[in-house]
């Protein structure tokens, strides 16, 4: 299939992470928008897909698979795709696990990462590899729709569709009122913010605006017990929905937020998906990289000086993959600049 040929049918590849799934949408609208008959099949996580699983009743195909573990794990994939040929195959992720996938997919063309992205051999799995990637992973997704002929939007197009049963619990659930969301525990201890610093925050954001504020998150025991000391120490009006919900109905808590509070973690692009503001808060990684796309603004960053305090080297020569992986990261980051962002955002709602 020539680049500039319309495609029928189309493979992509990308099993999670949750926020990561949510950064594809763009892409897949791209497509959709250019090629409205184009077969679009995706390939993902069981646990990410609960995330996107409305795109079905637009048309999309997931084949939903658990995380491959053996040999047996991937002929089984290979059968559920067994006799159909993609006129492409996009690899949007680049690790052991998923590049052992690609192998048993058949496709006219299979597009994956340049030298700057590609981990684990990802190159010898693909035919086609972009040139070194944009800083921000949506951008790099885009160049997968840029390698089949499809111009870069002016602006993302997400349209995440919101579950009507998990619309409705929020309607038995949540506060009548605009709410502030917090979700305070990312995927790894290292992006977390000092508790005691969180049960500030949430007690000067109640007694600024006198908004009620919610707190989401997973149910391991790590996110539900700092759930209950932000809580008990902020003294203010917090519902602790931590561990209580489910994703679709995560998606649709964070459709009616006034706004959402948040380390780099899934939740960060689910809101910014759905038009909400976000005050991200990123040490480890740049919010460049993994920021709320389009609204970085509104973020507090400090990987730049954890970079040059903690490490000692420059923040602009330092590779795309780089990481602060030090526990003081996120303590550079104070109150009052995620503070002062929150105030911010609520003074625009006044006006």
């Amino acid at each position: 299939m020539p680049p500039d040929a319309a495609p029928r049918s189309i493979c992509l590849v990308r099993l999670s992470a949750l926020g990561d799934v949510v950064m594809v949408l763009p892409l897949v609208r791209a497509m959709q928008s250019r090629w409205p008959g184009v077969r679009i099949t995706w390939v993902i996580g069981r646990a990410a897909h609960a995330a996107v699983a409305g795109l079905a009743a637009e048309g999309i195909e997931f084949v939903v698979i658990d995380k491959p573990r053996r040999i047996s794990d991937y002929r089984a994939l290979w059968r559920a795709l067994k006799g159909r040929r993609f006129d492409a195959l996009l690899c949007l992720q680049a690790s052991w696990r998923a590049n052992l996938i690609y192998p048993g997919i058949a496709a006219k063309r299979k597009i994956g990462y340049g030298r700057d992205r590609a981990k684990d051999l990802h190159r010898l799995f693909v035919r086609e590899t972009l040139p070194d990637s944009p800083p921000h992973i949506v951008d790099g997704f885009f160049q997968f729709a840029e390698a089949l002929g499809i111009d870069r939007p002016a602006a993302a197009d997400w349209r995440l569709p919101v579950d009507p049963e998990a619309d409705a619990w929020c309607d038995r659930t949540l506060p009548a009122s605009p709410f502030v969301a917090v979700s305070a525990c990312a995927s790894k201890p290292e992006r977390d913010w000092p508790l005691d610093r969180w049960a500030e925050l949430v007690r000067r954001v109640h007694g600024r605006w006198g908004l009620p504020v919610v707190l989401f998150g997973g149910p391991g025991d790590r996110e539900t017990a700092a759930a209950r000391e932000i809580v008990a120490r902020s003294g203010a009006d917090a519902l602790d929905l931590v561990g209580r919900t489910r994703i679709p109905q995560l998606v649709a808590a964070l459709a009616r937020c006034r706004l959402l509070v948040a380390p780099d973690t899934g939740a960060v692009h689910i809101a910014n998906a759905l038009g909400r503001p976000v005050v991200g808060l990123y040490a480890v990684a740049p919010s460049s990289r993994t920021g709320p796309y389009g609204n970085l603004d509104t973020c507090v960053d400090v990987f730049g000086r954890a970079v040059r305090e903690l490490q000692g080297r420059d923040p602009v020569s330092v590779p795309w993959s780089h990481r602060v992986h030090d526990p003081r990261a996120m303590q550079l980051i104070t109150v009052d600049e995620v503070f002062t962002k929150i105030d911010l955002i609520l003074r625009r709602g006044e006006t």
